[in-house]
């Protein structure tokens, strides 16, 4: 596990993971790649109005966009990305509206 997670979050070739490790690289490729294959997958529920959580989490070489359910908290998406792009997040949502997503309409109390 933690030759994936050099290789996933620190961005380490297979060529250096294979150096470091000792492992050939069709051994490290199969390890990591059933390691991938594990991870949980995600499932866009089709809700009428949704109340988004944005919420980007910053790592050495790249962000994380989570897009959860205010109401319970429930991860819709998650997009990894170099940073919070108002046009990534824009498409990410229509995205998500087409797929079946209502958003709820916000009203700006200060406006």
């Amino acid at each position: 596990m933690s030759w994936f997670k050099k290789w996933v979050l620190e961005r380490q070739t297979c060529q250096i993971l294979c150096r470091d490790s000792g492992y050939s690289k069709d051994t490290l490729q199969r390890t990591l790649y059933a390691i991938l294959e594990q991870t949980p997958k995600l499932k866009i529920i089709k809700r009428e109005k949704i109340n988004f959580r944005i919420d980007a989490t910053y790592f050495s070489k790249f962000c994380m966009v989570a897009y959860q359910d205010d109401f319970d908290g429930y991860t819709q998406f998650i997009h990894f990305t170099d940073g919070e792009h108002y046009s990534e997040i824009k498409e990410d949502l229509d995205n998500l509206i087409r797929l079946g997503v209502g958003l709820k309409e916000h009203h700006n109390r200060w406006a």
